[in-house]
């Protein structure tokens, strides 16, 4: 254990990390959690809304810096793109969000009524499957309720949050005869934009350094980072499973970082997973065990809540929609196992992760890809300070498209009516 941390130290960075999210809330929500049956008396089934349009769009998002290589990966770029579907009623509310639904599924949401694709008590079942955020912006917009009261509302206002894009910029050439020192920057510009956590890849000598020396580099760069940034922010590793098990344990004893979580350290399975976590209280460290990032529905962690293997469940925001992590949040509850649902490439699947949050009672922390756009009205409700994401009472995601100014910079992909 870091020798300048006690416990009671790292269990009061825990508490930042989780506490902002296990209030009890009230609201529409609630009922829709623990008693379906009185929600769907308390919803109407049905509207005289119509759908009659359905456009997608491509909004891209600018980083301020290249995103370098992670074990699996090379380098990941200085840009995002969201797909995004804009589904509007004929004059009533309309809804905007993230959504990979196929031209055929969307035309099939023609002439319907959104309320019948609402579920209280379930979420948003439709032919878009999990791209369910533009469902669930309108009918959050119908009910003039934000998304995140229909989802239970058991958080609280301001949602942990945590810098995800530290990568191997060590590896870029036009870095790499500062090495260490431009991660410490990449550090420094997270901490100004206001984080206090941070994800940091590892696993260099999986793929793109000698396997020995791509762990001393890993350990090194942990180890300065935290060094760099004290004992008050929280660290978390993830090796995009480019270690295995004994080196995972080799990596963890060396770096002796006290970090939150490691994720995917090792393709993921029940064995292996309550051996970490077997290890790590021998060697009386309270780090987390996370993953699941390429699951792709619930019913994959089922046997690893059942075993408690894992502490914290990772289906990725946009693969999952809400609803599925709805789901995800019921299967755990009970069982002290958290949900960090993955975000990468996305700059909307921050804000999403950031309503899961103030939804459901289980949450942990939001991940941030930090491209920026400024194509979303209402974005800057969600105001990220002191290592928390602020998230706004608007009805149903509180975005909407500054439709004019994307027409003067791109095209549609295509419209629906």
């Amino acid at each position: 254990m870091n020798e300048n941390r006690s416990p009671a130290d790292a269990a009061l960075s825990r508490r930042r990390f989780v506490g902002a999210s296990l209030a009890g809330g009230v609201g529409l929500g609630l009922g829709t959690l623990l008693d379906p049956e009185r929600a769907l008396a308390a919803c109407p089934a049905s509207s005289d809304l119509r759908i009659t349009r359905v456009t997608s769009l491509t909004v891209p998002s600018e980083r301020w810096k290249v995103v370098g290589k992670n074990s699996q990966r090379g380098v990941h770029g200085k840009f995002a793109r969201d797909r995004v579907l804009l589904i509007e009623t004929g004059g009533g509310p309309r809804g905007v969000g993230s959504c990979f639904a196929s031209r055929e599924q969307a035309a099939a949401l023609i002439g319907k009524d959104p309320l019948s694709f609402y579920r209280p008590g379930v979420g948003v079942v439709s032919p878009l499957g999990r791209g369910d955020a533009p469902l669930w912006d309108l009918v959050g917009r119908y009910f003039e309720q934000p998304v995140w009261r229909l989802l239970g509302g058991f958080g609280q206002e301001r949602i942990p949050a945590y810098d995800g894009s530290i990568y191997f910029s060590d590896l870029q050439p036009e870095h790499a005869s500062r090495g260490v020192a431009r991660i410490l920057e990449e550090v420094d510009h997270g901490l100004e934009q206001g984080h206090r956590a941070f994800k940091i890849k590892v696993g260099r000598g999986h793929k793109w350094m000698e396997s020995a020396a791509g762990l001393k580099r890993d350990i090194e760069v942990v180890r300065a980072i935290r060094k760099h940034v004290g004992p008050d922010i929280d660290l978390m590793a993830d090796a995009n499973n480019g270690y295995d098990p004994a080196t995972t344990r080799r990596f963890l004893d060396e770096a002796d970082a006290d970090l939150y979580f490691v994720e995917e350290m090792f393709p993921e399975n029940v064995a292996d997973d309550l051996a970490l976590k077997a290890w790590l209280r021998s060697q009386g460290q309270a780090t987390l065990v996370a993953d699941g990032e390429s699951a792709r529905s619930p019913e994959h962690f089922r046997d690893f809540i059942a075993a408690r293997a894992l502490d914290v469940l990772q289906g990725d925001v946009r693969a999952f929609g809400f609803t599925a992590l709805l789901e995800l949040s019921r299967m755990a509850a009970g069982t002290g196992i958290l949900l960090a649902p993955h975000n990468w490439g996305s700059y909307l699947g921050f804000l999403m992760q950031a309503v899961v949050g103030r939804g459901i009672p289980n949450f942990a922390t939001a991940e941030r890809d930090p491209g920026e756009t400024d194509l979303f009205a209402g974005a800057e409700a969600f105001e990220l300070r002191d290592g928390t994401v602020r998230v706004p009472d608007t009805p149903g995601l509180g975005l909407e498209v500054r439709l004019d100014t994307f027409l003067e910079r791109h095209a549609v992909d295509w419209t629906l009516e």
